[in-house]
């Protein structure tokens, strides 16, 4: 009989249930932030819900080892945050390896995490196996907190595997459950040996994963931004259904061009924000201005800040996770999503700036599209002006604000994700009516929270259907290369903004949103 005992906290599986025609779509939900950097072990490429910083050091953490991506998560626990989305990214492809001797050849097992601090040690025996069965064993794994603290946080426990491939419990089948170690190279055809060492003659003697090894490669771009076939670095978010707010928190304190880039358009496709912060040469107000202005780069989907905070001894230092959890925070408290709230947030954790700005040079900035970290008492900082970088980009003046941008894209891609079902109708002529009151119904519940304005409120925005895309083609309406699906179009009214309209493709593979630049003269029919 085979038995895996395992105590992980989250096994990185993420199960998506979209809406049905019939079901309504959600006016709120918890914001979801994502946080992706190194740390000293734990899943890699996983995206994994953490809780407390308590939680991330079970997870992620290692004794005696603090990383940027940990003082990030404790920032934005600190800051009111409630829960975060945490990826390992990992430079290093090396994982630990134990080697358990048989009579005449080796059975290895790796680590299925790689990384120095992934600490392992695995037991054999042979309790209960017959005496005549020579091919059976009992093997325990365990993941340990550190050398200097060898506390079993984690334990695998198999009893009667076999290296008989023939037999139901064949160790090669049964180690493909296990979340710490998978078998490398080839099984060997005589059972390992019990694990003993001399001068233990009660309890489990164990064989440790090899102890002499040490990494100093730090993370690149290329490693954050990871590849899309593969789901790692950056992609790895792709096994989550919604995010809000992105957070790259490179080995070094600035994230380099390539990273920001590819984050920002993964950011725009995914409906989320990317919070980065600002680049080390910005020393002064006119420096931060005058870049900012010469970069060219402008984004309603990136938000910034400045100066940074300074740390005793380092300098500078970060405030995204007490940014991110600022923004979480207030999400939580507020139906309308600040809409109604002052232009700043309070900052925790961050208790130095290298200099104060005053009421002009903060006016200068703020028009720059970068929000100002600003002493707000003793112990207390402020972060103000909640604007993101859209200056200069070409999209509607109202995405300047944090607020209104983070509004718009929530609600854009409730919709997206709310009406998926509408791509899998085939040619049903009810889908397009049934689409339309889901929609229709959405918006009046966002009017009568205070989130929408119109006309009345029975008129808070319109909803046009076509049938497929192929009557959307014909219309001269169609996305590029979509040949089936199903083509709306959807505009809605920020409370005290204008009209904003945009068009959606339910195709099978995705949904294709695209703003349109236009407004709509059709109002809703109430």
């Amino acid at each position: 009989m085979v038995r895996c005992l395992s105590k992980n906290a989250n096994s990185g599986i993420y199960v998506s249930e979209s809406l049905s025609s019939g079901q309504a779509i959600p006016v709120r939900r918890d914001t979801v932030v994502a946080f992706l950097g190194s740390a000293p072990r734990g899943p890699v490429g996983i995206p994994v819900t953490i809780g407390s910083v308590d939680e991330y050091l079970k997870r992620f953490g290692a004794h005696g080892c603090i990383s940027l991506l940990f003082d990030t998560i404790r920032q934005f626990f600190m800051n009111g945050g409630k829960s975060a989305l945490v990826v390992r990214v990992c430079s290093s492809v090396r994982h630990h390896r134990i080697v358990l001797p048989t009579a005449s050849e080796t059975l290895t097992l790796d680590a299925i995490n790689p990384g120095s601090h992934e600490l392992l040690r695995a037991s054999i025996d042979y309790d209960g196996i017959p005496s005549t069965d020579s091919d059976r064993f009992n093997l325990v794994v365990h993941r340990l907190m550190s050398r200097d603290r060898p506390i079993v946080e984690q334990q695998e426990v198999y009893r009667g595997l076999t290296v008989d491939i023939a037999d139901a419990h064949y160790v090669g089948h049964a180690l493909l459950e296990s979340e710490l170690v998978r078998v490398s190279g080839r099984i060997p055809g005589q059972r390992p040996q019990v694990t003993f060492h001399s001068g233990i003659d009660v309890g489990s003697s164990y064989i440790y994963v090899d102890p002499d090894w040490s990494e100093t490669e730090c993370l690149n771009d290329y490693d954050l931004i990871g590849c899309k076939t593969e789901g790692t670095g950056l992609f790895a978010l792709d096994q989550v259904p919604s995010i809000d707010l992105v957070n790259l928190v490179p080995d070094t304190s600035e994230l380099g061009p390539v990273a920001l880039f590819t984050a920002e358009r993964y950011c725009r496709e995914r409906n989320a924000l990317l919070l980065v912060d600002p680049p080390e040469h910005w020393r002064t107000v006119r420096d931060a201005v005058r870049s900012a202005r010469e970069s060219g780069f402008a984004s309603p989907n990136v938000a910034t800040y400045f100066p940074r905070p300074s740390v005793a001894g380092e300098q500078p230092a970060s405030a995204l996770g007490a940014f991110s959890g600022a923004l979480a925070a207030r999400d939580a408290q507020d139906v309308t999503w600040g809409l109604t709230g002052n232009e700043l947030l309070d900052i925790r954790g961050c208790d130095r700036l290298p200099f104060d700005i005053d009421c002009e040079e903060q006016y200068a900035i703020h028009r720059a599209g970068i929000n100002v970290l600003r002493r707000a008492g003793p112990s207390r900082l402020e972060l103000t002006g909640l604007v993101t970088l859209n200056r200069g980009s070409g999209c509607i003046s109202e995405w300047d604000q944090l607020q209104w941008r983070r509004t718009t894209l929530f609600i854009v891609d409730s919709i997206a994700r709310g009406t998926r079902w509408a791509a899998f109708q085939g040619d049903d002529p009810g889908t397009p009516a049934e689409l339309y009151d889901q929609v229709r119904q959405y918006l009046h519940d966002l009017s009568a929270i205070g989130v929408l304005s119109g006309a009345s409120v029975d008129q808070p925005g319109y909803v046009t259907c076509e049938r497929t895309a192929d009557d959307a083609h014909q219309r001269g309406r169609n996305f590029p290369d979509c040949e089936a699906g199903i083509v709306f179009d959807v505009g809605f009214t920020l409370s005290g903004n204008g009209l904003q309209s945009f068009r959606f493709h339910q195709c099978p593979d995705e949904c294709r949103i695209r703003r349109l630049h236009t407004e709509h003269p059709v109002a809703m029919a109430s």
